[in-house]
This record gives structure tokens, sequence and C-alpha cells, in this order.
């Protein structure tokens, strides 16, 4: 996954790529902040993990538009000779549904994605401190 943050000096986002899931996940294997150095200014920016934040994935977004443009009508390819050749309606069913295979796929590569980033953005690490006694 790869998390962002912005340089202080001129405000360029800045990546970096991490295993992590989440802001703990991150904190544990990386540290409470993180040294980033900007390639726009130079400038070495410490950044706390709640500064941090992801974004959906360029390549999740195009493999699941790959696979509903290519999909769909390669899928309906195959399908359209059992179409015309059959005369039971449950058999045009069934098959029908099929052409909804890469429609589900494209829903769940999107799903996925949007819940990796809301896991990731929704919780900081420090919240508010409630004292007990």
């Amino acid at each position: 996954m790869k998390v962002y943050g912005k340089c202080k000096k001129c405000k360029t986002e800045i990546g970096y790529s991490t295993s992590a899931n989440t802001r703990v996940e991150f904190a544990m294997q990386d540290g409470e902040t993180k040294t980033l150095n900007c390639k726009n200014c130079g400038i070495k920016t410490e950044l706390h993990v709640d500064e941090l934040y992801t974004k959906e994935s360029k390549i999740a977004q195009i493999g699941a538009g790959l696979i509903f443009l290519i999909g769909t009508p390669l899928m309906f390819f195959f399908v359209n000779p059992i179409f015309s050749g059959s005369r039971n309606h449950y058999v045009i069913y069934v098959v029908g549904g099929f052409l909804l295979v890469p429609v589900i796929a494209y829903g769940i590569i999107k799903k996925q994605d949007q819940t990796r980033v809301s896991s990731f953005n929704r919780s900081k690490l420090k919240g508010r401190i409630h004292n007990i006694g």
C-alpha cells in the first residue's frame, strides 16, 4: 500500500510504500514518526503517522476497468451461441447470469480498495485521551 504525506515546506505530496494496512500496523513496523525526503525541494520532512493518508490505487482501478471492459464483451461472445441455440428459458437465464461475472468482479475490486483506504484513513493513532479515576 502507498501512503502519502505533505512536505512542510513546499506542500508537495511525498509517497512511501508499506505493507501495513492500518495506522497501528504502520506504527509497529516503521515507528510513530517517519522521515520522508521530498523530491521537489529536497527537504527531509518528519511526519507523524496521523499526518499520513492513503488514496485509492490506480492499479486496482485500471485492473477493475479492464476486467469490466474486456470481460463483458468476451463473456457475451462465448455465451451468444448458447443464447441463439437454446429454446429453454431456464438455460437462457442461467447463461445470462454468466454475463454478470465481470460486473461482479469489478464491484468486488472497487469495494476492497475503498475498504482498504477507509480503514487506514478513518482511525488515528492518537485520539482523545480519557482520564479514568
